[in-house]
């Protein structure tokens, strides 16, 4: 069984299903009908890639507001996920890579439940148009390494 193989097999045991990559090394995974989440192994950067289309985009003035959300999103440390805009799907997208020398399937298993969270929060905020889950910068007055003029 190969390395992308093993892991499959070892987060399969974790949510109680079989899972295997396609002929492409791909595994989809629907999570209750609300997220297709893609697995996917780049042997040659050992790591597994992980993606998700969380939901349409609406026009107008609230996708100016998500999309700069998703850049601000995008700057917390430590963070979940990339969220991205794919234009050919008008998506709102969740990717996350993922080292995989020392990647067992419980490591996966736990990285995978803060992604679903992660795209679960943005989809409910976008589609019940909701403010949008970012966190409020830390206070104004702080400067690089807490000093202060």
């Amino acid at each position: 069984m190969d390395r992308f193989s093993q892991i499959l097999y070892d987060l399969g045991k974790q949510i109680d299903s079989s899972l295997y990559p396609d002929p492409n090394r791909i595994c989809q995974l629907n999570y209750q009908d609300e997220l297709h989440i893609q697995i996917q192994y780049d042997e040659p950067k050992e790591q597994i890639f992980l993606a998700s289309f969380i939901c349409d985009v609406p026009p107008g003035k609230y996708r100016e507001k998500l999309l700069r959300a998703g850049l601000v999103s995008n700057n917390e440390y430590p963070r979940v996920g990339t969220l991205s805009f794919s234009e050919k799907n008008n998506k709102l997208t969740l990717i996350e890579y993922v080292p995989a020398p020392n990647l067992s399937g419980e490591k996966l298993f736990k990285i995978l439940q803060e992604f679903i969270e992660k795209a679960k929060t943005w989809k409910d905020a976008v589609e019940n148009g909701r403010a949008l889950p970012i966190k409020p910068p830390k206070g104004d007055n702080e400067k690089i390494f807490g000093m202060k003029p």
